[in-house]
């Protein structure tokens, strides 16, 4: 389960990611993240991974509140997470 509530994020450069996104996902649904440029995907997918920590409101995933998740726990949070990119950064001298 993914809940955001009320969530905010402003870059200290004041420019305004998210502002006041309500999301719930269920548990085994499965949704896709669209919109244009700049219409915070990338945001809203760092806050997911605890790349990133909101300006306010609060982010539920399953058991963990990424509102108040300690730094040194957030690789344990990241082991049971993928997430899928569109921009594939492979290496170049390797094979799949």
């Amino acid at each position: 389960m993914i809940e955001f509530r009320n969530v905010k994020k402003t870059y200290p450069t004041g420019t305004v990611a998210l502002k006041g996104v309500n999301l719930h996902i269920d548990d085994g649904e499965f949704v896709f993240i669209v919109g244009h440029s700049g219409a915070g995907k990338t945001t809203l997918t760092k806050l997911l991974l605890g790349e990133e920590k909101a300006t306010s409101g609060q982010i539920l995933v399953g058991k963990y509140n990424l509102t108040t998740i300690p730094r040194r726990r957030i690789p344990y949070y990241r082991r049971q997470r993928g997430v899928v990119c569109r921009d594939v950064r492979l290496l170049p001298n390797k094979a799949v």
